[in-house]
């Protein structure tokens, strides 16, 4: 026999046998982003019966649009079938919580973050809905460096869809475009297409010029870094904590069809990636 195909044959044999051993084992790939610059950070593939408290805490009710409705209600939020499951309901028991509706959302403040990086969410939303505005979002981790906080921090709203529409909002928003009003220099909105009732694969990236979405891998919008602009349009070389929530109601998506109630949001899972650091020469 040639020695060299005793060898190749012994090392398939090898390779088929190690992979099998991993197989039983349950051993399963990191992700990757299909970009040769990035590795996984942190992920979440919700394949338990409960929530990662370690990763993740509930959203609770406050005065913006967002929050009036939150609930921090056990059966809101629910990791179930290898997805995080978020309830949008009408409150059936107004006499303990007299609010109408009552919504589930989670958040990573301080305990996942990403900075210079990107982010990648399989998702889907039910079509039925009226008055419903579930979302995907990022704010600052940290004030800025005179002690502010929203919006000069920075918002980044990777998804926001309203109602049933066949398509999403992206948005960037800071003191830039809040407080000093320039919401077209450069665009600080665009709108892309989704398969309704149906998964999509909703990405997001920062650079040090850019913010990137992208939908199903195909880039949909992007908001640049202007160059010699005033400091508040650019609060988003810092790290960002996530915001995943099913919301009703409020004054940008309209009212609530009550009987268009429950609606739940799918997140499979949430992959986030961060730059592979440079080769040491």
């Amino acid at each position: 026999m040639n020695l060299g195909t005793h060898k190749s044959e012994m090392f398939c044999r090898a390779a088929a046998l190690f992979a099998a051993a991993m197989a039983a084992l349950g051993a399963v790939a990191a992700p990757t982003s299909g970009d040769s610059q990035y590795v996984l950070d942190w992920s979440d593939e919700f394949n338990g019966t409960s929530l990662d408290s370690n990763r993740w805490s509930r959203c609770v009710q406050g005065t913006p649009d967002w929050k009036k409705h939150m609930s921090t209600r056990p059966d809101l939020v629910e990791v179930k079938d290898g997805s995080l499951v978020m309830w949008g309901v009408a409150n059936k028991d107004r006499k303990a919580d007299p609010r109408p509706y009552l919504t589930g959302g989670v958040e990573s403040k301080h305990k996942g973050t990403m900075g210079l990086g990107k982010v990648e969410m399989r998702v889907k939303f039910e079509d039925h809905q009226k008055g419903a505005w579930p979302a995907l979002w990022m704010c600052g981790e940290r004030r800025d460096a005179r002690g502010r906080g929203w919006p000069w921090n920075g918002e980044i709203d990777i998804v926001e869809r309203l109602n049933d529409d066949p398509f999403v909002y992206q948005t960037a928003h800071s003191a830039w475009t809040v407080v000093k009003k320039h919401t077209k220099d450069p665009p600080q909105q665009g709108k892309a297409d989704i398969r309704k009732g149906d998964w999509n694969v909703y990405g997001f990236e920062i650079t040090e010029t850019n913010l990137v979405w992208s939908v199903n891998g195909k880039e949909t919008f992007h908001y640049p870094k202007k160059d010699g602009a005033d400091p508040s349009q650019w609060p988003f070389d810092k790290p960002f904590f996530f915001i995943l929530d099913m919301q009703l109601g409020g004054e940008w998506v309209g009212k609530v069809d009550e009987s268009t109630l429950p609606v739940r949001m799918y997140i499979d899972w949430i992959r986030v990636y961060k730059r592979k650091p440079a080769l040491s020469r």
